[in-house]
């Protein structure tokens, strides 16, 4: 039956704390995105209890609703219900949370998530094209080709003036005067300019590199800002209070023109003089000491360069190597510091994006790791995965820099070079690395290609297994961690009931709530169960839906989805009985319970039925974990030998 959209807003609106407690409103592919003006409002357990709402997650500041494909839908008529702007000032406002770099991430990822369709798809279309020109399908020199990559580069291209629409919509400042500073930088007439050469135009030196002058006076490095976020980045808080200043100092009825002039004004001799040029400079002196390092280690260059790489290509430097790239190419004929190094990192973020998307229970994320994790490693196109996946979750980028370094390493020991240009580096672009060195006792021409998919594919797997060993939901804040996340609800729900006893000495015999065959925890294909981070027990895989109490006691919690219940014996054993696996995802519709809590319970008593067929055809697993939490309290816990086991019958000791 579908979502009662008009009934759901309304629900949520008053669940939140009324229409007036929402200072913006938007969504996102599965999710409601909210600012509260006070978050001690909304009641969180009246959100979840919402037909609808599979979840809730308090993030960077936003009070985000799950709910699903149907969000858009819904948010059509939640829009109707106040005028909630996407930019309220009062979520301009909003105190950031955690320590200045957790800020300074937040904020860089806050940046760059709404630009995340745009970097999906055009990346795809450059995955798409890549395969099609290599297999020979479409030529590179045809229109069509043209056209399609013209449009796909479109948004690489012009990232500083689609950033610069981010951060004026995130900061809550003038959208199109933000636009116009990054179209600036990558206006035709002004890369013509800082290209060099111009007939007309003056010339000089500024700290070693070429320059022009704005105003006659002011050096303007020549450099390329096409593809950049650093300048657009760094001038965040100029441009902030440059138009601040202005509105300050305009009077009223001259503000219309002269405020967004003096901004321009300010802001342009900036952003070109100080910290355009930021980057470029920097990057010259990398340049220079990776020429250094090369020179006399080459094997750790490449490794280091390797692992480096992610951060040199996100603030544009790795155009500072690319005149020593041209050299490399013209002197020795192959170059090893932009085709090698580009190719490890590459895969290593696509291997990142893999990890995150195999590890994430939330399907909008799994969507995006997928898509990212495609387009760095066939494509080479890693500012989606970058951006939109590592950066932003953090641990991905780590496991993605150690998966380049190790893969670095073994290139610059092997002696992986590449012999001409063929696109982004990518698992497309391994036929680069076909040639012989002359200067090399390598005289095999595939010795590079076969080290090179050798190094692809230990990138691919180092950055893949780190991610999925160190990234997981809850962390990240995705909805993905709701099942854990009630489960440790339940633990905690029980260990705080003001009717726990006290744990008791004497040993404790728990039966069998269900009928079915045992399997030990540590077999249980769940991490958060087999681990025993929830405690120590032993699973069933059921043969029949219905759930009896283990022994006597009193049921400490309960859960508005069902899947799970939580009891307390007559002497403080803390039991969970975990009804499959994800099924908290089936919101309750395959489970019923026949008691409340507070409730006391005998052994045998029925505490629950599940419908084992409609779990199944849902896609969940059927093993039921029945965990002590509180093993702690305990020297030993003793489950039972055998396969099959009969409700009612003995499951366990606890000492």
């Amino acid at each position: 039956m579908a979502l009662d959209y008009v009934s759901t807003s309304k629900k949520i609106v008053d669940a939140v704390g009324g229409v007036g407690n929402i200072a913006s409103a938007t969504n996102c592919m599965t999710r409601l995105r909210l600012v509260l003006n006070d978050e001690g409002k909304a009641n969180d357990d009246a959100v979840k209890a919402i037909k609808g709402v599979k979840s809730v997650i308090k993030q960077g500041g936003q009070y985000q609703v799950v709910i699903g494909n149907e969000v858009s839908s819904l948010m059509k008529e939640f829009n109707k219900l106040g005028n909630f702007s996407e930019d309220a000032a009062s979520a301009a406002e909003k105190k950031p949370e955690g320590n200045p770099v957790q800020r300074l991430f937040g904020f860089v990822a806050g940046c760059l998530t709404p630009l995340l369709p745009g970097m999906l798809g055009t990346g795809m279309v450059k995955v798409l094209l890549v395969l099609l020109t290599t297999l020979k399908v479409m030529s590179s020199t045809g229109p069509t080709y043209t056209f399609l990559y013209s449009m796909a580069d479109s948004f690489f291209y012009f990232l500083p003036v689609m950033l610069a629409w981010s951060i004026a919509k995130k900061t809550n400042h003038s959208i199109p005067m933000y636009m116009v500073i990054g179209a600036m930088l990558v206006y035709p007439d002004l890369i013509t300019i800082l290209g060099g050469g111009v007939e007309g135009v003056t010339y000089g030196t500024f700290l070693g590199q070429q320059c022009t002058y704005i105003f006659g006076f002011l050096p303007v490095v020549c450099a390329s800002y096409s593809s950049s976020v650093l300048p657009m980045l760094l001038m965040t808080p100029v441009m902030g209070w440059a138009e601040d200043f202005a509105d300050r100092v305009s009077p009223n009825v001259l503000k219309a023109f002269l405020k967004p002039m003096l901004f321009f004004l300010i802001c342009t001799p900036v952003v070109l003089v100080v910290l355009g040029p930021l980057g470029t400079i920097v990057g010259q002196v990398l340049a220079a000491i990776t020429t250094f390092l090369y020179g006399n280690v080459p094997w750790l260059t490449v490794g280091l360069l390797s692992a480096a790489m992610p951060f040199i290509v996100m603030t544009g430097m790795h155009y500072a190597l690319m005149p020593l790239f041209f050299s490399n190419l013209a002197t020795f004929g192959y170059d090893v510091v932009i085709l090698v190094t580009m190719f490890c990192s590459n895969i290593a973020q696509g291997g990142a994006a893999f990890g995150v998307a195999a590890k994430t229970r939330d399907e909008e994320t799994r969507s995006e790791g997928i898509a990212c994790g495609i387009s760095a490693t066939v494509a080479g196109v890693t500012e989606p995965a970058m951006y939109g996946i590592n950066l932003r979750f953090m641990k991905p980028m780590i496991a993605a820099v150690c998966g380049a370094g190790v893969s670095g390493l073994l290139a610059g020991i092997t002696g992986v070079k590449g012999f001409s240009m063929g696109g982004s580096p990518s698992f497309m672009s391994l036929i680069t690395f076909i040639g012989v060195d002359p200067n090399s006792t390598i005289t095999n021409p595939y010795h590079g290609v076969i080290w090179g998919a050798v190094c692809g594919v230990l990138s691919l797997a180092i950055s893949f297994v780190l991610t999925y060993i160190l990234f997981n939901d809850r962390d990240a804040g995705l909805a993905g961690a709701a099942n854990t996340d009630a489960i440790d609800a339940a633990h905690a729900a029980m260990a705080g009931q003001e009717h726990v006893k006290k744990v008791s000495a004497a040993p404790l015999e728990i039966d069998s709530p269900m009928t079915g065959t045992l399997v030990p925890m540590k077999d249980v294909p769940d991490e958060v169960f087999a681990s025993g981070a929830l405690g120590e027990g032993i699973a069933i895989l059921p043969t029949d839906g219905k759930v009896v109490a283990p022994c006597d006691g009193v049921v400490a919690q309960t859960m508005d989805t069902r899947h799970a219940i939580g009891l307390v014996a007559d002497n403080g054993v803390e039991i969970l009985i975990h009804v499959g696996l994800d099924t908290v995802e089936l919101h309750g519709k395959p489970f019923t319970y026949h008691v409340k809590p507070d409730q006391e319970v005998k052994k045998g008593d029925l505490l629950l039925t599940a419908d084992l067929d409609a779990v199944t055809k849902a896609g969940k697993k059927l093993y039921t974990p029945v965990i002590v939490t509180n093993s702690d309290d305990y020297t030993e816990i003793t489950p039972v030998d055998g396969a099959e086991i009969k409700a009612g019958d003995k499951l366990m000791t606890v000492k």
